[in-house]
């Protein structure tokens, strides 16, 4: 049995459901479905009431994870990069390659153009210019015309150096071992203190009048193996009163301390000589000779 309250034709179902409450009805909620898709509301609106709630609410679960892992890589990162910003300035600025070689730590590179390395490369004693790179690869380089910059990159225990285009591809890469490393460093500082306190040489020192006096009886090539750049002790402000010589030698050096006096007290300049040069002079102060192996001694 049908209910009284049942539509008994379609006609009739149709003009109770066309209502002015179902029109208005149906009208609202199309509108709020049109726009939600045009304006986001109700997006905005739960973002903004999750904004007020966002204090009291624990800062637990995976977003918050994820936003601690972002915020700490972000921060990581921008240490990283301020680091090796002062890295880069360091390098720039420096005056010596010793000064490079030191900025460089383990993961961190540092760039500097071509025509600084070079700068860099001739305050070398040549010596040690030489283990580095030949100048005449330099000069093959240079004149190509494609060196722009170089990068120095620490592997291991050693230093590879990069010679690089503008458009960083590789044109020449050197290595430059631990031994090397510490050398060059050894060689641009000076050493606030006096050769008898330096373990290395306290079985070898010798007057400076001494010294020079047998070292100026040797052949020219010779003189130059030993003390590679006399004008940079020309140069000195003081008096160098005593020379030493190391006992140990590396990659194919030895180090030679030369012992200043001046107003601000002792210090100790080193440098490097070529092995076999320095044991020819050493043999010859140990034994008193003042003569280089026959050849008359050169005078001034």
């Amino acid at each position: 049995m049908t209910p009284w309250f049942a539509p008994t034709s379609i006609k009739e179902y149709t003009r109770r459901l066309v209502t002015l409450r179902s029109v208005l009805l149906f009208s609202v909620i199309v509108a709020l479905i049109v726009t939600e898709l045009r304006f986001d509301w109700l997006e905005s609106a739960v973002g903004a009431y999750l904004v007020t709630t966002n204090s009291a609410r624990p800062e637990s679960g995976t977003i918050w994870d994820q936003g601690r892992q972002s915020e700490l890589a972000r921060q990581t990162l921008n240490q990283y990069m301020n680091q090796r910003q002062d890295v880069q300035r360091e390098a720039r600025r420096a005056t010596s390659m010793g000064q490079v070689l030191a900025g460089i730590g383990k993961e961190r590179g540092a760039m500097i153009s071509a025509d600084h390395f070079v700068e860099l490369y001739l305050k070398l004693p040549p010596i040690l210019a030489h283990e580095i790179v030949s100048p005449y690869t330099l000069l093959n380089q240079l004149s190509a015309n494609q060196w722009q910059r170089t990068f120095f990159e620490q592997q291991d225990q050693q230093l590879s150096v990069y010679l690089l285009d503008d458009h960083n591809q590789v044109l020449y890469r050197l290595t430059i071992g631990p031994g090397l490393i510490e050398h060059i460093q050894q060689g641009e500082i000076a050493i606030h203190t006096g050769l008898h306190q330096l373990s290395d040489f306290a079985a070898h020192i010798y007057p400076a009048e001494q010294f020079f006096s047998v070292l100026n009886t040797l052949p020219e090539e010779v003189r130059k193996g030993i003390v590679a750049s006399p004008e940079d002790l020309l140069r000195v402000t003081g008096h160098i009163v005593q020379v030493g010589i190391s006992n140990e030698s590396m990659d194919g050096a030895t180090t030679l301390g030369f012992e200043v006096e001046d107003l601000q007290g002792p210090k100790v300049i080193l440098t490097q000589g070529r092995n076999e040069d320095v044991q020819r002079l050493v043999w010859m102060l140990e034994s008193g000779s003042g003569r280089g192996f026959g050849r008359e001694e050169v005078r001034p």
